[in-house]
């Protein structure tokens, strides 16, 4: 068994199949095709759509705020075992750039806008290479990985620096340092370019233009300015969920402090959020340009940010922090979450599923003579197709996951990483062993995981009351033996 923060198992499940959600979505639905033409057209229905499936249901940012408190966490109870900072610094900055390697041959070969698009669409296979310059969630994390490691090294050199407001302000002022700039940094590349970097394909195809480095360049600015969830401001998720995971790592977490603490910041950035928008940026004339759900403007950063603290540490209160629970129950419900979490980097790289149950969907419709209604077609889909194809989605997701299970996910991606990372620190029968056996620990952090909960319950407090008495009581008699 392994101890495990059952809340964000959930959140983190939510949020990959949120993510495969929105994608799909944003691939087969027509009102999402009216958006991104001519969004002018959109009807009132569609404003709704648009902004809770797309704009507010991206799930990204919950994603990487949720990765990021559960790589600090990781980190801080690395270092409770004795591992050193150094070796810490090591297994982490390794993890980064194995997940940034393969982010480059996700974009490339296995994304949902990539090769399965074109393969549903036109029936052929054409490989876009410029797609390594993309940046999306897995390269976000994977800055974030390498980033937190080299600060919790920093962190965690001294007594003074590990304390965590120290932590908590660092991160704060990096995350910062992400949002505010962000603007002005795009606008510095546009000039050297003279190309708009949130074009999502248009500065692509002059790559090498000012020379050989301008490879290199190129995939430096995209990553940061670029139009898919650019580090310049999406890295302050991340930061916010490394201040989050600095304090739920303290030995035993104040409840009143850390939830009214956190309920109030939550509370302030989303007043901060309407402060900017109202006073600063001022509300322009055309009301498309306040949300780029590829780009977040500042406001919509910290609104956000508000919002999934709300959520989160709601989650966190009516589990990690609540005094009577039915954890059996609870582990039970949750199940299908977090299988989808535990196993979410598989989840989100071989989320072009989807393209083979629309070919077959299709293919249905062609046996039985049926009109089609869309399903190899982009934004070919009413609403109601859409959801009844995500739907179907989820629920071969669920099949998978729940067949998977049964041989411990092994040839996942997860089972793949922990293989190349763990087994340079193995003894080669123990790799041998474990490669065949449970390598993931799937037993004992999935199927019967041991919850983490910061309450010590009602029962057990008045157990040891009643130890105490009895104890008291015993040492009372054995007193007046002896005098006696």
């Amino acid at each position: 068994m392994a101890e495990r923060i059952i809340s964000f198992d959930i959140l983190r499940g939510w949020a990959i199949l949120g993510n495969l959600m929105v994608h799909t979505f944003m691939l087969v639905s027509q009102v999402e095709g009216v958006a991104e033409t001519n969004p002018s057209e959109l009807t009132t229905f569609g404003f709704i759509l648009m902004g809770v499936v797309v704009v507010f249901g991206h799930w990204r940012g919950l994603f990487l705020m949720i990765s990021a408190a559960v790589h600090m966490f990781t980190m801080q109870r690395k270092l409770k075992q004795g591992i050193s900072r150094g070796v810490i610094l090591v297994q982490e900055v390794i993890k980064g750039i194995l997940l940034w390697l393969w982010a480059m041959f996700f974009y490339v070969f296995l994304a949902q806008w990539s090769i399965s698009k074109g393969w549903v669409e036109t029936g052929s296979v054409v490989i876009e290479w410029q797609d390594v310059y993309h940046a999306d969630a897995f390269v976000n994390i994977a800055f974030a990985i390498i980033l937190s490691a080299i600060v919790f090294y920093i962190l965690t050199s001294n007594e003074k620096l590990k304390k965590p407001i120290v932590g908590a302000i660092v991160f704060a002022v990096i995350g910062c340092l992400f949002i505010f700039p962000a603007p002005t940094i795009h606008e510095a590349a546009i000039n050297f370019w003279g190309v708009d970097l949130h074009d999502e394909f248009g500065h692509l195809y002059n790559i090498g233009d000012k020379g050989w480095w301008d490879y290199i360049l190129r995939y430096i600015g995209n990553q940061s300015v670029g139009r898919e969830s650019p580090l310049f401001p999406h890295y302050a998720y991340s930061a916010v969920g490394s201040i989050l995971g600095i304090f739920i790592s303290q030995e035993k977490p104040n409840k009143k402090k850390f939830l009214s603490w956190g309920y109030g910041l939550a509370g302030f950035c989303m007043v901060f959020s309407a402060f900017w928008l109202f006073i600063v940026e001022k509300i322009p004339e055309d009301p498309f340009s306040l949300v780029d759900f590829h780009i977040h403007p500042t406001w919509f950063v910290f609104v956000t940010i508000g919002m999934l603290l709300i959520l989160i540490l709601s989650f966190m209160a009516g589990l990690e922090f609540k005094n009577k629970i039915n954890w059996d129950r609870r582990l039970r419900l949750s199940k299908f979450s977090r299988r989808a979490g535990f196993l979410s980097l598989s989840v989100y790289s071989f989320a072009s599923i989807q393209a083979l149950l629309r070919v077959a969907l299709w293919g249905i419709t062609q046996l039985f003579g049926w009109s089609d209604p869309g399903f190899r077609t982009s934004f070919g889909l009413s609403v109601g197709w859409t959801f009844l194809l995500i739907l179907l989605e989820m629920g071969l997701w669920f099949f998978i996951l729940w067949i998977w299970e049964k041989v411990y996910y092994v040839g996942s991606l997860e089972w793949l990483f922990a293989l190349v990372l763990k087994a340079p620190f193995q003894r080669k029968q123990e790799v041998k062993k474990s490669i065949f056996g449970d390598f993931l620990n799937v037993r004992g952090r999935l199927i019967e995981p041991t919850p983490i909960h910061w309450i010590t319950p009602e029962t057990t407090l008045e157990t040891t009351l009643m130890d105490d008495e009895i104890d008291t009581q015993f040492i009372q008699e054995e007193k007046a033996l002896l005098i006696n």
